[in-house]
């Protein structure tokens, strides 16, 4: 098995750089078969913003997929948004309309049992797919540590009940579980990494840009994760989906074509601070609490409808820290920046 790094500097060339690899898999598809894409479609971002799937490398894998004349859809569950504004503001929605590829919401969820977490609620429109691509952005996170291609199918959960998780799972090992669990369930066939332009520091929305250069293509998105991680110095195991992953036994033997390499800036975590093993518990205590910006908030009470915990009180600019359960999804769905995390003695 192997996953591909190719250097791409810019949207302008994804359909030169990305077409010679996807060819490379054209044998996975049957003429007629219905092929769910699942991009990362968080918010309702621009796409030089760098939080969702950028339309150029949509455009090019439908192309691909028509060409093999298959059935592709989109389908995504936003975090945040409606979610004809969030195909309206990440331009999917022209690209769905240009070649006439249908653009569904992923509601309409089914029970499923997974290995260790049972009655998953899973759009039924992923079951109806023949095959699942996987079109995932190289952003770090700052509960996970990073996003990529197996959080990418956590979209695959249709909209709130995603808030209901973070408390059912508790912690960050049990949460990671869940997802290793849900991605095994959609079961991609394919994942495509975007990573010409991503994001570091607390990702997955509001971190800082910056320009990795690359895609990245692999039939398994443990192999696709994993591989990123070496190449751009992270230890997997600090990474709580891979963790889980290993533990499992769910990483496959791979072989990495193509030379890009790179650094990237991690959210300040315990598992990621330079701190030797018998500190680490002292600096799970030191811990990342959410605040809220009155200078950047706008009061659009976004934070406070998605909070698992109920812990926000947008009226007073209040988070209860009694309450709040550290799962940043406050963080993550803010349009404007106005949630910081800072470091509190907990």
């Amino acid at each position: 098995m192997k996953v591909y790094f190719r250097q791409c500097e810019s949207y302008d060339r994804v359909e030169k750089v990305l077409l010679p690899l996807l060819a490379k898999y054209s044998h996975i598809f049957e003429k007629g078969d219905r092929v769910l894409v699942k991009p990362n479609l968080l918010s309702a971002r621009e796409p030089n913003e760098g939080v969702t799937t950028h339309p150029e490398v949509l455009k090019t894998i439908l192309k691909f997929l028509i060409s093999l004349e298959t059935r592709p859809f989109v389908g995504d569950s936003p975090a945040s948004g409606s979610f004809k504004k969030v195909i309206a503001h990440t331009g999917i929605g022209q690209i769905c309309e240009k070649l006439s590829v249908p653009i569904v919401e992923l509601d309409d969820p089914v029970e499923v049992d997974g290995e260790i977490y049972k009655k998953i609620k899973i759009s039924s429109k992923v079951f109806q797919a023949d095959k699942v691509v996987n079109v995932a952005k190289l952003k770090t996170h700052s509960q996970m540590i990073f996003t990529m291609g197996v959080k990418n199918t956590f979209g695959c959960v249709p909209g709130f009940e995603k808030s209901g998780w973070h408390i059912r799972c508790a912690h960050n090992e049990n949460f990671a579980a869940l997802l290793v669990d849900i991605h095994l369930l959609v079961k991609p066939v394919l994942t495509i990494l975007d990573g010409i332009i991503g994001m570091e520091g607390n990702g997955p929305a509001n971190g800082k840009l910056k320009q990795f250069n690359v895609l990245v293509v692999g039939e398994n998105a443990f192999a696709v994760d994993h591989a990123v991680c070496k190449r751009i110095g992270v230890n997997p195991e600090i990474v709580f989906v891979l963790k889980e992953a290993i533990k499992r036994s769910l990483i496959p033997d791979y072989e990495i074509d193509g030379n890009w390499s790179n650094t990237i800036k991690l959210p300040v975590t315990a598992e990621t601070l330079p701190v030797p093993g018998m500190f680490k518990n002292l600096a799970r205590k030191i811990i990342r609490v959410p605040k809220i910006s009155k200078k950047r908030c706008v009061q659009c009470r976004i934070c406070e409808e998605r909070c698992p915990a109920k812990a926000i009180d947008i009226s007073n600019y209040f988070i209860s820290y009694n309450k709040c359960i550290r799962c940043y999804v406050c963080h993550e769905v803010c349009p404007r920046g106005a949630i910081d995390l800072i470091r509190k003695f907990l």
